[in-house]
């Protein structure tokens, strides 16, 4: 047989007898984690992901752009436009004192810069040269050595001549300007009736050095820029080869 043990006052709902402490529920071992098995503790990251407070790593794709964009020097402009815009963008970016390639942008937005300084110079070149270069009859002085397509063909006539170019006197070239005239109203007037070649011939009789020049293998031709033109425009007295072929040297001293 098994024998049971008296119920103490405490366990009939009784107080316990004087100056006996009630017994305490259990409680779990100092330092033991809270809360209990099976539960998360403090400051556990999220099943299946990182940690909330940690930022995203830094986007330096839009710094290499810039760079890259930089360097295509076939579209200069374009290009570098968009890669200035993107490197001061990430310029912006980088004020968070985290790296989002600054460096890589800061170069973008030099090269850039360089390339379109250096395209305008070319272009402002350019343009400097041209107006250098090609001429109009009205811009021709005496020495200029001149070419042009028909200029002094002798199997083309009354089809007019093409672009103009200045060149040197020592290499080869089309003709050579020995005088110019200005027309006055009268002159002009009187263009179509007369002869176009007199002003010209008048011009090489007057002068003892270019009728020197003038003869079986040189000869003279009057040119301007309009078949018909106005008082004030210019007409060119050039010296040419008979036969079309072109001179290598100044007539002129």
């Amino acid at each position: 047989m098994s024998s049971t043990p008296p119920e103490g006052p405490e366990d009939q709902g009784y107080p316990p007898p004087y100056g006996q402490q009630p017994q305490q529920p259990q409680q779990p071992a100092y330092g033991q984690g809270y809360p209990p098995a099976g539960g998360h503790p403090y400051g556990q990251a999220f099943p299946g992901g990182g940690d909330p407070r940690q930022e995203a790593p830094p986007s330096k794709a839009m710094a290499i752009t810039s760079l890259a964009l930089s360097l295509l020097f076939c579209v200069p402009f374009v290009a570098a436009i968009a890669s200035i815009v993107l490197g001061v963008i990430v310029l912006g970016r980088s004020k968070d004192g985290r790296d989002h390639g600054r460096g890589m942008a800061i170069a973008g937005i030099v090269i850039s810069t360089v390339v379109m300084l250096a395209t305008v110079a070319l272009l402002v070149v350019a343009v400097v040269l041209g107006l250098n270069t090609f001429k109009d009859v009205n811009d021709l002085a005496v020495g200029d050595c001149i070419s042009a397509d028909n200029l002094v063909d002798p199997d083309v006539e009354d089809e007019g001549f093409g672009l103009m170019t200045i060149e040197s006197c020592t290499d080869e070239h089309d003709a050579e300007v020995v005088g110019t005239l200005t027309l006055d109203a009268e002159q002009a007037a009187a263009y179509d009736a007369s002869p176009v070649g007199e002003i010209c011939q008048s011009l090489v009789l007057d002068d003892p050095e270019l009728f020197a020049l003038v003869g079986p293998g040189i000869e003279v031709l009057t040119i301007t820029d309009a078949a018909e033109p106005d008082a004030g425009d210019q007409v060119a007295c050039i010296l040419y080869n008979a036969d079309g072929s072109p001179l290598d040297e100044p007539l002129l001293d």
